[in-house]
């Protein structure tokens, strides 16, 4: 299936038998009187649809094999399935030109077993990265270890991803410089983002390369850094006609960043636009670690952050693609990072479900968001 070819019916509301057949195939046991937060009306990808925008979630193998109603929630939700894991270099090639991609054709075939989209995240990126991607590499190592691996992975999903994030996270994160030091800018420079892209460009044509990126939305000084930064880098990669389509902006909210202006995030995003380029909201969730512990103030002030940040992106028509990175509070990495754990003891609450799969406020805010989105053309 071509990224291309998805209907426009796509992501519209999944029946009780679907329903029934995803959790039976996941081998999960359907419980009388459980919660069914997947049949809710009408889906976040429909309300998407409507407004030529595509909705997404990650999810993990994991995931699939330990929490079938989970995934029963992001195939009736979701109009693509983002592999969050698996095919990050320590998992795709844990050995040089050793692959292993069980996980990873295990997570595409089901978002294509049910009509959805799948997107590839990440071919370069500087964590996730086995021991043998050291900071020693040498020129030459690094070129070949990188050309061999977008090749692979590549030509191995060709026309059946909607999008890669070719490159993840390059630029400094204080913005004190331009890009973030990495083994591959050490053994190959700057221009080891090009070649990336070329390379992936090559064996995948048809797939929207993105540049993903994190911290891009605050108003404050060092983020405000960061967005220059990602203009500068973008306006060379134009310029020098990297096959680079889209911004991937992560949207990883999190309030102790700082103050969040709607005009300052627009006019951003305009700014990209003006080269010629989509913006992708990656990695929808938001970190409450600032955030009232009472779960019922929690949430209210969790999904107005959520939608103040959608309403703002989702009025520029550039703006064509928005994922969460998750679905359900029962799994979330948030926790487990001490920089973005709450200090209270509590659990985070990242998602637009709860741990019992059901919706949130914030689902509701997404959910609210989408209807209110100006409408554009069909997405893509």
């Amino acid at each position: 299936m071509r990224a291309t070819d998805w209907p426009a019916a796509r992501g519209l509301l999944i029946d009780r038998r679907r329903l029934l057949g995803v959790l039976a195939a996941t081998g999960a046991a359907v419980r009388p009187g459980a919660p069914n937060a997947a049949c809710r009306a009408p889906s976040l990808a429909a309300l998407a649809a409507e407004k030529g925008l595509m909705f997404g979630m990650a999810l993990t193998r994991e995931q699939v094999r330990e929490a079938p109603p989970l995934v029963a929630v992001a195939l009736a939700q979701a109009a693509m399935l983002v592999p969050g894991n698996e095919l990050k270099w320590v998992r795709a090639e844990p050995e040089p030109g050793q692959f292993d991609f069980a996980d990873a054709d295990a997570l595409v075939d089901l978002a294509h077993a049910h009509g959805l989209l799948s997107r590839g995240h990440a071919l370069v990126w500087h964590e996730a990265l086995p021991a043998w991607m050291g900071p020693g590499l040498t020129r030459a190592e690094a070129g070949a270890a990188l050309s061999r691996h977008i090749k692979t992975l590549c030509s191995r999903y060709a026309g059946r991803m909607h999008s890669w994030d070719v490159v993840n996270e390059a630029i400094e994160p204080s913005g004190a410089g331009p890009l973030r030091r990495t083994p591959f800018l050490a053994a190959l420079g700057e221009d080891y983002i090009a070649r990336a892209f070329a390379l992936a460009a090559e064996a995948d044509p048809d797939a929207i390369l993105t540049l993903n990126e994190y911290d891009l939305e605050r108003d404050t000084e060092w983020q405000a850094r960061r967005r220059a930064a990602m203009l500068d880098l973008l306006n060379r990669l134009v310029r020098r006609r990297v096959p680079v389509r889209a911004l991937g902006v992560q949207g990883h909210l999190d309030p102790a960043k700082g103050r969040f202006d709607p005009e300052v995030f627009r006019g951003f995003i305009r700014a990209v636009a003006s080269l010629g380029l989509s913006v992708f909201i990656t990695e929808l969730d938001i970190t409450d670690r600032t955030l009232p512990g009472a779960v019922v103030a929690r949430d209210r002030a969790a999904a107005e952050e959520t939608r103040a940040y959608l309403a703002a992106a989702l009025a520029e028509p550039a703006v064509r693609l928005v994922v969460t990175w998750g679905v359900s509070d029962a799994y979330s990495w948030v926790d487990g990072n001490p920089r973005t754990r709450r200090t209270d003891g509590l659990t985070s609450r990242p998602h637009l479900y709860d741990a019992a799969f059901r919706p949130k406020p914030l689902r509701a805010a997404v959910a609210e968001a989408l209807r209110s989105a100006p409408a554009r053309g069909i997405a893509r």
